[in-house]
């Protein structure tokens, strides 16, 4: 039997994903232009040659010291909606956003994972993303974005004397930990014998919930921050590779042999 194609509502359907698609990037011009005029800087090189220098040498055919950047108040990103966001690259503006960066805060918790960067740290993540998109690459893939540019970060966190287990602790966990803790998750899951099915099923009684979390949330965490630390060895492992090919810069050796971007992807 022939399945009937209804025309007129397959095109309502891409009518409408165009539309909410156009305006999200309209809302994202609104934003980065409204953050623009709140700006208290606009960045230079002078301001932080070392970061420019590091991703010029590394990409130089990118155009990224012609970049135009902008200093935020913490504040007004916070009022804006970016509380925690600690930079980001508008891919259509072609501007970088850098926020003033956050104000330190006693509170924390057994489970909290914050990172230590500093503004030209940032600034460099962020040049990175600049990078990405002027090589033309087209990723809808936030894994892959985000590897490209804690990836080649790495040489200059080195060249200011981080070893590698502060940069994956500090810079990456907070950030990896977002993306691995489903799989923290199944895993505690399995190991407890609780089907997804009977885990989907506590959402609806609040008391289950409760008791799940109050039992394994901790158990969760130590595996995640496993799973993410994982993840970050290999992500370090990759680009020491291929900054030493890239530049010269001294690399670690390791004995494990190479690793491919498929099977840490699908850690």
């Amino acid at each position: 039997m022939i399945q009937q194609i209804n025309l007129s509502e397959m095109y309502l359907r891409d009518s409408d994903l165009r539309k909410k698609r156009k305006e999200s990037y309209q809302k994202q011009i609104e934003d980065t232009n409204k953050l623009i005029k709140m700006s208290v800087k606009k960045i230079s090189y002078s301001d932080m040659k070392e970061a420019y220098d590091y991703v010029d040498n590394l990409f130089p055919d990118t155009g990224v010291k012609e970049a135009e950047i902008y200093k935020v108040c913490f504040s007004d990103m916070k009022r804006m909606g970016y509380d925690g966001v600690e930079g980001y690259y508008d891919t259509i503006c072609k501007k970088i956003i850098l926020s003033g960066g956050r104000p330190e805060t006693s509170y924390r918790n057994k489970y909290y994972i914050g990172s230590r960067i500093t503004r030209d740290e940032v600034l460099v993540h962020e040049m990175l993303h600049y990078c990405y998109v002027a090589m033309g690459h087209r990723s809808i893939s936030v894994e892959m974005i985000e590897e490209f540019a804690y990836g080649w970060s790495i040489g200059y966190l080195r060249k200011k004397g981080y070893s590698d287990e502060y940069i994956i602790k500090y810079n990456f966990l907070p950030f990896l930990m977002g993306r691995t803790k489903e799989k923290a998750v199944r895993k505690i899951l399995a190991k407890n014998n609780i089907s997804i099915k009977e885990y989907n099923s506590y959402f609806k009684y609040k008391h289950r919930i409760d008791s799940f979390s109050k039992r394994f949330s901790y158990k969760i965490f130590e595996v995640n921050k496993e799973i993410a630390t994982e993840y970050g060895q290999k992500i370090v492992k990759m680009y020491s590779d291929k900054l030493d090919k890239k530049n010269g810069i001294i690399k670690e050796y390791y004995e494990e042999e190479e690793v491919s971007r498929f099977n840490f992807l699908d850690l």
